[in-house]
């Protein structure tokens, strides 16, 4: 239970980070829809570097969160499948 709370928090923090970053860097949106090099022009307080950042970051845990997936429904098939196995009476 708490490597779910861990993930919970991490989920919130992002999505905070996220509300943020939009409420504080996006009051000139035009900003959002140019080319990374047109942005970086317009830029007066790294809100673009900041939004890559959060992009990494958020995709990095995205990646995180779907390997994790992964792995529990793999190890619950292992699992289901050993239990079936020792169930199955030998011919």
């Amino acid at each position: 239970m708490r490597e779910l709370d861990l993930w919970i928090a991490g989920a919130f923090v992002i999505i905070l980070a996220w509300s943020l970053f939009g409420l504080l860097a996006f009051s000139h949106s035009y900003v959002m829809f140019l080319p990374l090099a047109e942005s970086l022009k317009y830029d007066d307080a790294g809100n673009t570097l900041i939004g890559a950042a959060l992009i990494a970051v958020s995709s990095a845990f995205a990646a995180a969160v779907l390997i994790r997936t992964v792995w529990a429904i793999r190890t619950w098939l292992v699992r289901v499948l050993r239990v079936a196995g020792a169930a199955t009476p030998p011919a």
